[in-house]
């Protein structure tokens, strides 16, 4: 065999070698990816119905959710308002699935259950503080609040939810806030200092569209 045909044959081993090892590490740099977003689903609390899911992303609700998750990482707030059992609850969820897919950090938290955890600290026994929850709830890249208008609206409460999303608004993290309410009457319930912040990083997303349930 002539010195030219050595040659030629050890570049192709070359080639074929270094096509495989980048398809390994490839191969490898998916799997990592997906044990990340593994380890970020395990404590995202999303509740299990939305999460088990396959999402069908058809029509304006497919549209409006591909603008949520295009502004991922910006600092946005966004509110999703409209009637019970179209899907917001399964949008903020496919929103985490998307965030954590990039290795974002995500949790979702009904309103009623956050004050009555943080009502919770006031007891005696309590062992942490308001400003506990406040700061653990400040370091998700995503958080959800669903429910937002399941509360009581009080002084205390406003102040307290106020305190929260400006946090994550001054941090540049994601906020998606969920209602079963009319645009008017979200705006009402998050106050109107929110409501502006709202309207400056993300906008208000009407479920306007067909029952899914």
């Amino acid at each position: 065999m002539n010195e030219e045909s050595i040659t030629s044959r050890l570049s192709k081993m070359t080639i074929v070698s270094d096509s495989e090892a980048a398809r390994r590490r490839a191969e490898q740099d998916r799997q990592q990816a997906e044990r990340a977003a593994g380890s970020l689903r395990a404590v995202w609390n999303a509740p299990k119905r939305q999460s088990d899911a396959t999402a069908q992303r058809i029509g304006d609700w497919g549209v409006k959710l591909e603008a949520v998750e295009s502004k991922i990482g910006t600092g946005f707030l966004f509110g999703v308002a409209g009637t019970r059992g179209n899907g917001k609850t399964q949008m903020a969820v496919e929103t985490m699935r998307t965030a954590t897919g990039r290795g974002l950090s995500a949790r979702y938290e009904t309103a009623i259950a956050l004050f009555a955890r943080i009502k919770a600290t006031f007891r005696q026994s309590a062992k942490e503080s308001e400003q506990d929850i406040v700061a653990a709830l400040r370091k998700p890249r995503l958080l959800v609040i669903d429910e937002i208008g399941k509360r009581g609206e009080s002084d205390w409460e406003q102040n307290v939810l106020f305190w929260l999303i400006d946090s994550r608004y001054g941090d540049m993290t994601d906020t998606l806030l969920i209602g079963n309410l009319e645009p008017a009457a979200f705006a009402q319930c998050i106050g109107p200092s929110l409501a502006s912040r709202l309207n400056e990083t993300g906008g208000m997303i009407l479920a306007d569209w067909p029952n899914r349930r």
